[in-house]
């Protein structure tokens, strides 16, 4: 099983000037940006910036064809990946570059053929947004009741990963932190462990005062979450489960407030990573379209319409390197380690 270079700090250092030689180090490809669900902490629930819109194989060829230096490919944006009829094959391209691949799904949609067909194109980690352990409270955050199928496609999916003898794709389970949905994260615990998936994370919500994603529902900075979060530790610990925070930190590190001055000038991701979304346009990372940040403001240009290295070294990502190394960051970067989680 291959290590992720972006949990594991194998990623170079980032180069802190205005222009980054060499391009991205990192690409999220937002393959599609339709979704079979409309969970209320995304902007599929409160309004999509852009137009229904998926990459061609022959554009993630394209795209991948001009960065160089490629270490991680996230096959994930602001929709459900597995909806792409060319998936496999987009994985498939991605791994004969050498470079590590995963992505985030629902879950839904992992039928027996899909999981086979992932397993053979070499992907390397499946991550499984579930936000919840009950299906009411899954019910509440995604809009569906598809909590069921969703563990029986998991189950489905280990199953053949053992039939065919393979350790890929690494699977972990996913909860983004709200006031609603904390009290049930020893329940999503419990769920790894019966399912055999060795990692629960817990992610900071992004607030942008819609739906669920509002200051009220957040718990950064917060002591609500401390009591379900020390529970679900001692869980894990008895059950064999790692429960960890973005960036493989503690779980509780996601909730916390970021200490000192500026938190945001840690930020790496201008200098290491593109976002492109499913119409080509590319955003300084996929947290920024989930803040209230203006839609217009985030977009450094499109790559299905510019050569990638004519965007990764322009005038828009100039401007936003610099602003966010003068202290006053682009609006959408203002919340990183104020507001939520760095």
């Amino acid at each position: 099983m291959r290590v992720d270079p972006g949990f594991k700090g194998g990623l170079p250092p980032a180069e802190r000037g205005s222009t980054v030689p060499g391009g991205p180090v990192e690409l999220y490809l937002e393959i599609t940006n339709r979704c079979n669900l409309r969970c209320r902490t995304c902007p599929q629930h409160f309004g999509m910036p852009e137009p229904a819109a998926q990459l061609t194989l022959a554009d993630v060829d394209k795209i991948l064809s001009q960065v160089p230096r490629l270490l991680r490919v996230v096959l994930h944006g602001i929709g459900e990946s597995t909806l792409h009829p060319e998936l496999p094959a987009i994985v498939r391209l991605v791994r004969e570059r050498g470079a590590y691949v995963l992505l985030n799904t629902n879950g839904i949609l992992l039928s027996e053929p899909l999981c086979a067909e992932l397993i053979d194109s070499g992907l390397d980690e499946l991550r499984v947004s579930m936000d919840a352990a009950t299906p009411e409270t899954y019910a509440l955050v995604r809009g569906a009741d598809s909590l069921p199928t969703i563990r029986a496609n998991l189950r489905a999916l280990l199953a053949e990963r053992e039939r065919r003898g393979a350790t890929a794709p690494a699977l972990s389970l996913w909860m983004t932190a709200t006031r609603s949905n904390i009290g049930e994260l020893p329940g999503l615990v419990e769920m790894a462990a019966d399912l055999g998936i060795p990692q629960v994370y817990l992610q900071r919500l992004v607030t942008s005062e819609q739906g669920l994603a509002t200051r009220s529902q957040s718990l950064f900075g917060a002591d609500d979450a401390e009591a379900p979060i020390q529970q679900a530790e001692r869980l894990a610990a008895e059950r064999g489960v790692q429960l960890l925070g973005s960036g493989a930190g503690a779980a509780a590190g996601s909730l916390l407030r970021a200490a000192g001055e500026a938190p945001w000038r840690g930020c790496r991701r201008p200098w290491s990573l593109m976002y492109v979304t499913a119409n080509g346009n590319v955003l300084p990372c996929c947290i920024s379209p989930f803040t209230a940040a203006p839609y217009k403001s985030l977009v450094l240009g499109n790559v299905l319409r510019e050569e990638l290295d004519t965007v990764w070294n322009g005038a828009p990502y100039r401007s936003w390197r610099g602003a966010m190394l003068d202290g006053e960051p682009p609006e959408a970067c203002r919340g990183c380690g104020t507001a939520w989680c760095l």
